[in-house]
């Protein structure tokens, strides 16, 4: 496969015809050499996709922007890992509101419990990480955020229901989206396919609404190709010498991963039938959360610093360094790691120097190309290649000028 670079400016979300630097992804991926010369070398071998988004502000703030892309290819299948994560918590607070205007009195922090559902899936009773030991949506979306909680995101997805989840997604144009299993459990397709009862309850402990088990019929289009993987992986123990077929699993691809973090963080860029329904606050939430750390959270809480360092779920920048991140540079990302690829897709700003940019990529690290195996470079390999290609395009960034200094306010609102 050949790579290629590609620009495309966006003026307040529309596409137009700009000439610039078009290679300028390029020279930096290119300057890494010396640092990644294996990577650098062999981009195709480690499924490189990398897409650098230039944000500039007009006089009234609205963005425009300029997309440089490189390595992208949206046939060819990567495992988005728990980058799907990140849509579930926004769609789960557009469930709750759409709820809420059909009369039914619940909100993110509505305590609920979950019903046994289909086959091997369990319930939940109590949550002791919340203040007070009980879960809830809001609660289940903090720890998704911070840490990437795979069980978090699937109690969101039992929420949601695979069907709804998929076709509200395909709804708002993301057409190649789909969500089909929960993450780091194994079920069946058909165990997948159906999602726990919700119970809701007012201060009274009294339940106020039940969202019964909900089954998908959903019909699935594959619209990747390369779906098989490795030239070998486990299974309950057992090893097979032949690719791993991803044809079943969940897919993401990266154009769309960086389009939907831009529509959270510029929701009126995006065209009104596309439009998700969120409240201000609902944004504001999603803001907060998006760029705590792991120290910053109180409930739920994360103590151990040398588990839950600042760059535990900020690849960009800081994912291969136990460094605070300084209280100028805010990260709202979401990211992703299983089977052997590493994936970052950011907004960051610096708040001293006005810098802001977007930043998505995916690499796969696999030496012996065995899946399911633990045998991944993550930390030797993979993660210092998105800290320095984080890094290259900050250091970029603090020299590029800009006419208007952006307006951090809504971002930083807590």
């Amino acid at each position: 496969m050949k790579f290629f670079v590609l620009l495309i400016i966006v003026f307040f979300g529309c596409d137009n015809n700009y000439k610039n630097d078009f290679k300028l992804l390029e020279k930096i991926f290119m300057s890494m050499k010396k640092d990644f010369p294996e990577i650098v070398s062999q981009p195709d071998l480690y499924r490189i996709q990398i897409i650098y988004t230039q944000i500039d502000r007009a006089t009234n703030q609205q963005p425009y922007f300029t997309t440089f892309e490189y390595g992208v290819d949206p046939n060819k299948y990567f495992y988005p890992a728990s980058t799907v994560k990140f849509p579930s918590t926004v769609l789960a607070l557009e469930k709750l509101k759409t709820y809420s205007s059909k009369n039914i009195k619940i909100n993110k922090d509505t305590y609920l419990t979950i019903g046994n559902g289909y086959g091997e899936m369990t319930k939940v009773e109590e949550d002791i990480t919340s203040i007070n030991s009980k879960a809830s949506i809001g609660h289940y979306i903090k720890k998704i955020l911070v840490i990437s909680d795979d069980d978090a995101f699937n109690r969101i997805y039992e929420f949601l229901g695979q069907e709804y989840f998929n076709k509200r997604m395909w709804n708002i144009g993301y057409n190649d989206f789909r969500v089909r299993h929960r993450l780091s459990i194994a079920l069946s397709t058909e165990e997948n396919q159906y999602t726990n009862p919700f119970y809701f309850y007012n201060n009274l402990g009294e339940m106020i609404f039940n969202q019964p088990m909900q089954h998908s019929k959903l019909k699935f289009k594959i619209s990747t190709v390369d779906n098989f993987i490795g030239n070998g992986y486990y299974k309950n123990s057992k090893k097979y010498d032949q690719p791993m077929d991803f044809t079943e699993k969940n897919y993401f691809k990266l154009s769309d991963q960086q389009k939907f973090l831009r529509q959270i963080i510029f929701p009126d860029i995006v065209n009104d039938d596309k439009k998700i329904n969120l409240s201000t606050s609902d944004y504001y939430f999603l803001y907060e959360w998006m760029q705590k750390l792991p120290r910053e959270s109180i409930y739920p809480s994360y103590n151990d610093y040398s588990r839950y360092s600042d760059g535990y779920c900020k690849f960009f920048i800081f994912g291969d360094t136990p460094n605070k991140v300084p209280e100028n540079i805010h990260i709202f990302n979401s990211v992703g790691w299983a089977y052997g690829f590493l994936i970052d897709n950011a907004y960051i700003i610096d708040t001293e120097n006005d810098v802001e940019f977007f930043l998505s990529a995916v690499i796969y690290i696999n030496e012996n190309e065995i899946l399911n195996d633990d045998q991944y470079q993550y930390s030797e390999l993979g993660l210092p290649f998105l800290s320095k290609l984080g890094k290259n395009i900050y250091n970029y960034e603090l020299n590029r000028k800009k006419e208007v200094k952006p307006d951090f306010t809504r971002f930083l609102h807590n």
